[in-house]
């Protein structure tokens, strides 16, 4: 049951976030109402609980030999990919692309 809680406020803390970076970035696009953020964080909630581990475990000696700092292209790889699985999003650059994935991952740090 714990898990469930966890995970559902991973979907909203995501969906408010996504919401932020549409009013802060202008190349940053994510049309519909409440639904599609619902969906977006949905979506990128299941990518972080299954994509994201593997592609942790994968690229070990890379995050060793960067430090940690090859995790944000690891994020910033979930969030293309949720790219390209959602027609509603649409990120338009790549450093768009950095700053969204940074944001997100700082966002789900602290909670």
């Amino acid at each position: 049951m714990k898990f469930l809680l966890k995970f559902l406020f991973k979907i909203i803390l995501t969906g408010v976030v996504l919401y932020g970076l549409t009013q802060y970035f202008p190349t940053f696009h994510l049309e519909g109402g409440l639904q599609s953020f619902a969906l977006a964080g949905f979506v990128l909630a299941v990518l972080n609980a299954t994509v994201y581990p593997i592609l942790r475990l994968i690229t070990t000696p890379l995050r060793w030999l960067t430090l940690g700092l090859f995790g944000l292209v690891i994020n910033m790889a979930v969030l293309a990919l949720a790219d390209s699985l959602l027609p509603n999003l649409t990120i338009d650059n790549l450093g768009t692309l950095f700053w969204a994935s940074l944001v997100i991952a700082v966002a789900h740090i602290f909670f």
